[in-house]
C-alpha cells in the first residue's frame, strides 16, 4: 500500500513544484519593449543581400503578363536562383523570370549571345539576344549592384532574337515596378 500511495504522490508533487518554480511573478530588471517596424510592407533593407526580394516571388511578376497571352500556369523553377518561375505556350514559347539576390547584372553570363547595356524606367539593364542560341533572348534588370531580375524568352517555332527580345522587354517593363529600390 506505501508503494501503491508513493507512486500517486511523486507525479503530484512533481507539478506542484514545476508550478511554484516556473510561474514566479516577479522577475528582476527593467521591462522594455520591443521595437517595430513604423511600416511592415517596406521592402527589406539591401544590407541583408539574401532577402533583399523579401516576399516578392517570380511567379506573381510572371502570371500577369503571361496568362493575358494564353500562356500555361506558372510553375515555380530553380535553376538560376531559388526564387524563378518558368511558363510555356505550346508552339510558340517558353519564358521565365528569376529573382536573383546575390548576383548583379555584372554577374551575368551572356551564354552564345552579347550584352547590350540598355535602361529600364531608369535602372541599369542588360539585353542578351541570342543568349540561348537562335531564337532566344534575355532581359536582366539591376536591383541593386550584387541583385537583379531576369526576364527570358525561348521561341519554339522559327523566330529572331528580336522577336524573343521584345516579349522578355515586355515581362521586364511590367515585373519592374514591383521590385524593390537596390542600393
Amino acid at each position: 500500500m506505501k508503494l501503491h500511495l508513493r507512486h500517486r504522490l511523486l507525479p503530484a508533487l512533481t507539478v506542484a513544484l514545476i508550478t511554484a518554480t516556473a510561474c514566479s511573478s516577479e522577475t528582476p530588471g527593467t521591462a522594455t519593449p520591443v521595437p517595430t517596424s513604423p511600416n511592415p510592407t517596406t521592402a527589406p533593407s539591401s544590407t541583408d543581400p539574401s532577402n533583399i526580394f523579401g516576399d516578392l516571388k517570380a511567379c506573381d511578376l510572371l502570371e500577369p503578363t503571361t496568362t493575358a497571352k494564353g500562356f500555361e500556369s506558372p510553375r515555380v523553377e530553380t535553376y538560376e536562383s531559388d526564387n524563378g518561375c518558368r511558363t510555356a505556350k505550346r508552339g510558340y514559347a517558353s519564358v521565365s523570370i528569376y529573382l536573383v539576390p546575390e548576383a548583379g547584372i555584372d554577374q551575368l553570363s551572356p551564354g552564345q549571345g552579347t550584352k547590350v547595356p540598355s535602361k529600364l524606367n531608369g535602372r541599369e539593364a542588360v539585353e542578351i539576344p541570342g543568349d540561348a542560341g537562335t531564337d532566344a533572348c534575355t532581359v536582366a534588370v539591376a536591383v541593386g549592384p550584387n541583385a537583379r531580375m531576369t526576364a527570358s524568352t525561348t521561341l519554339e517555332r522559327t523566330g529572331t532574337n528580336e522577336e524573343a527580345c521584345a516579349l522578355s522587354r515586355e515581362m521586364a517593363t511590367a515585373a519592374e515596378p514591383k521590385l524593390p529600390k537596390g542600393s
